[in-house]
């Protein structure tokens, strides 16, 4: 397995990255793993490898070219990141 750090603005559907998730306050809410990930974040989030099925661009007024929505297998409900965020790419 090999991995990579990827800007999320760069990631195309099909890929594979890892990423946990929780709730907090009713809310699922995911988590992006680095090179730097704690003992601590992979026991609050969870830690696996999930596959982006859907990108999505917010519309209207809200936060223009900041965001994108991501729908990731495994992970409940699509998910917000910034474009300047980075994930690990995960391939074998």
């Amino acid at each position: 397995m090999k991995t990579r750090r990827e800007m999320i603005q760069d990631l195309k559907v099909g890929e594979q990255i890892l990423v946990g998730y929780t709730y907090f306050k009713g809310r699922c809410e995911a988590h992006l793993f680095g090179e730097k990930t704690t003992a601590q974040e992979r026991a609050t989030y969870g830690y696996a490898t999930g596959t982006i099925s859907k990108i999505e661009k917010p519309y209207g007024v809200y936060r223009p070219n900041k965001c994108l929505w991501l729908t990731i297998d495994g992970v409940p409900n699509r998910q917000e990141f910034y474009k300047w965020q980075k994930a690990t790419v995960v391939t074998f």
